[in-house]
């Protein structure tokens, strides 16, 4: 039987445990190569779930999609790329707050994006809780499937994760930034896409200006 094809990117800041998480999902069977243009490693690697082949490329690690560095102009260029089915983005738990800045940025591309909570046994070592009912309410109901990627715990259930929502489909726009500020974006977003002749998503760049 043939495998059906899915693309996946693996995002995240710095030290969230993204390329761990990658190394334990994909096993031993990795292809290394370089981002085109750049000396930055590109790693790819191969996971099976059911009758799904899922590719999954580790991008380099970032705080934001602004283009300021090799590092996120490379991985910006990634999610942005119409080849990429999933954005998987990948959170230390233990420094939520913190890494979300970018998960925020993630769900406006209209990508459907799953939030994987990496660390989750530091956070229990530490007596930290984290409401898993109300944070996907917050995010627009996206899967957030905690995982550990040192003690490979939840990697089925992040695969199951990324083919279901692959499945479903992007859901559009889910955050939502109050009625002062969404008025300012739709007015933003219409002068961009009557005026400036840009590719990519209108409302993305607006919240970016």
């Amino acid at each position: 039987m043939e495998m059906k094809p899915i693309r996946v990117a693996f995002v995240g800041n710095p030290n969230c445990g993204k390329t761990t998480l990658f190394n334990a999902v994909t096993g031993s069977k990795l292809k290394v190569a370089n981002w085109p243009g750049v000396t930055v490693e590109k790693k790819e690697g191969e996971a099976f779930y059911e009758d799904w082949k899922l590719t999954v490329v580790d991008t380099p690690g970032i705080y934001s999609l602004t283009c300021y560095t090799i590092e996120e102009k490379v991985t910006r260029q990634a999610v942005m790329d119409d080849t990429i089915d999933v954005i998987v983005n990948v959170v230390d738990a233990s420094s939520l707050e913190r890494n979300l800045y970018l998960t925020l940025q993630l769900l406006e591309l209209g990508k459907p994006v799953i939030l994987a909570l990496n660390m989750m046994d530091v956070v229990m070592e530490r007596g930290m809780e984290i409401d898993l009912h109300r944070l996907p309410e917050l995010l627009g109901n996206i899967p957030v499937i905690p995982v550990s990627a040192t003690k490979k715990t939840g990697l089925s259930v992040l695969l199951h994760g990324v083919v279901h929502h692959y499945e479903e489909g992007p859901k559009g726009t889910v955050v939502y930034y109050g009625d002062v500020l969404e008025e300012k974006i739709k007015k933003l977003e219409q002068f961009i896409g009557e005026t400036l002749l840009v590719h990519g998503n209108p409302r993305w760049i607006a919240i970016k200006l």
